[in-house]
Formats: C-alpha cells, structure tokens, sequence
C-alpha cells in the first residue's frame, strides 16, 4: 500500500450526469456513500422517508444501505455523483444536506485524475479526502468560544461576494466599523474582510469556470467586474493563471446523460 494512501477511504467510482430532458432519479439501495452536488437545475430526491430538492450549488451525502429516488421529475439538470466506501467507523458528519461548498472544482479535479491514464490511485484517493475534510470541518459541531455573529458575517459575505463588494459595504450592513469587522474576520477565520470576499469571489469564479460552459467574458460579467480585463487580474493575481489555464487543468471527464 503507498503510504500517501489513506487505506480507510475507497473510491469506486464518480462522473457527470447531464440533461436537458424531464428526468427523474431512478430507485436505488447502493452499499456505498454517495456525495451528489448539483450544478445545474434541481434534484428532487427521497432518501427512505425523507424528502430534500437540492439545487444548483447544494450538495448531499447518501447513506449505504437506505433507499433513495427522484421523487419529483424536473429538466435540464447536471450533477457530480462520487461513490466511496469507508473501511471501519463511520464518517463524523453532523449534517449530511449543505447549502454550499466553496471548492466545487475538486468534483472535476476528481474526475480528471480519475481518467488521466495511469493515474496513480493516489492522487483521486487525495482528492476524495479533501472533500471529505472539508464536509466534516463545514458539518461539525461548534467550538467552545464559538461566535455566531462571526458565522453571520460569514455567510453574508459566502453569498453577496461579487466584485462590487467592499469591506465598508459588509461593515455597513452590519453596523460595525470596517476594524472591527476586519478583527471579527481574522479572530474567528484567519483571514481578514478583504481576504474573505476575495476567497470567495474566487470559489464562485473557479466553479463557473470548472462547472458552466460560459465564455471568461461572461463569468466576468456575472460576478460582476467592471469588464473582463479586471476579472483576469484579479483571477491571476489570486490564482497564479488566467481563467482560460485553470479551465484547462481537468479536462478528462466521465460523463453520463439521457
């Protein structure tokens, strides 16, 4: 076994399911987990007696042994669906439904590495993990100190991110002054205001490149830069590359579609 393995975590298998005709999630008893993030549209789904819709950008982790199917019909849908085992324990999630996940690149870094021949297991044995990581730090139960105005802040800021976002307009909203919102940012998250929009005006670029097929030109507009000169800074200053480089990272993918 390659000690850069983790031994506990198995990867089966993942791909992209796409369509724009009416479609319903077919009934199924898995043995494995199974992650599904929604990229496009709404998934209607019963898992054994209960009913969720997950929408673009939500994510859910099926549990092994419990039934689950589309319980509503609906068109024009896209989704990552990942399956993996666990060899021992269970996996300590408190939630298993999330409204958002930052790095929704890692779906498609997933598959890419998946699909790239000869591979090494590792590297999409890495990457499972790292989704995991995160889905158990965003499920997890609060901290002794826990500061729920932070959260608030945070998750402000996670969705109203776009280019026109400034650390005065967020201190406004909440009636502090930019300092003393920077402070709350950095005491609770290591990182400061200005750090924090950028982070997340940079996951929403990376998973419109990664998971739309919208031109750098209209990515640029959606998040609202003043044109797509600006967004190519910002996204090379931040990122190390132009928009264009990163799409082009992952591009061996499985897909499926009816």
């Amino acid at each position: 076994m390659n000690i850069l393995m983790n031994p506990n975590v198995d990867f089966h298998y993942a791909g992209l399911f796409r369509t724009e005709r009416e479609w319903i999630h077919p009934e199924r008893i898995e043995t494995t987990y199974e992650i599904i993030y929604v990229t496009k549209g709404e998934v209607w789904m019963r898992e054994g007696e209960t009913e969720f819709c997950l929408r673009r950008g939500q994510l859910v982790l099926l549990m092994p042994g419990i039934c689950h199917v589309g319980s509503r019909p609906s068109t024009d849908v896209g989704f990552y669906w990942v399956h993996f085992t666990v060899s021992y324990g269970k996996l300590p999630f408190a939630q298993r439904q999330f409204d958002s996940f930052e790095n929704a690149y890692l779906f498609k870094e997933l598959l890419h590495y998946k699909n790239l021949p000869q591979a090494p297991a590792y590297l999409v044995n890495a990457v499972l993990l790292h989704i995991l990581s995160e889905l158990c730090y965003l499920s997890g139960e609060r901290a002794p100190g826990y500061d729920g105005t932070a959260e608030k802040i945070y998750e402000w800021i996670r969705i109203n991110a776009d280019a026109t976002l400034t650390v005065g307009k967020v201190a406004a909203h909440f009636g502090y002054s930019t300092d003393h919102l920077s402070r709350i940012c950095k005491a609770n998250y290591g990182i400061g205001a200005r750090a924090m929009i950028d982070r997340f005006l940079l996951a929403r670029a990376k998973e419109l490149l990664c998971n739309t097929d919208l031109y750098v030109k209209e990515i640029a507009a959606e998040l609202l830069f003043s044109d797509d000169k600006a967004f190519l800074g910002f996204f090379k200053y931040h990122e190390g590359c132009f928009p264009s480089e990163f799409r082009a990272r992952f591009t061996r993918l499985h897909m499926n579609s009816k």
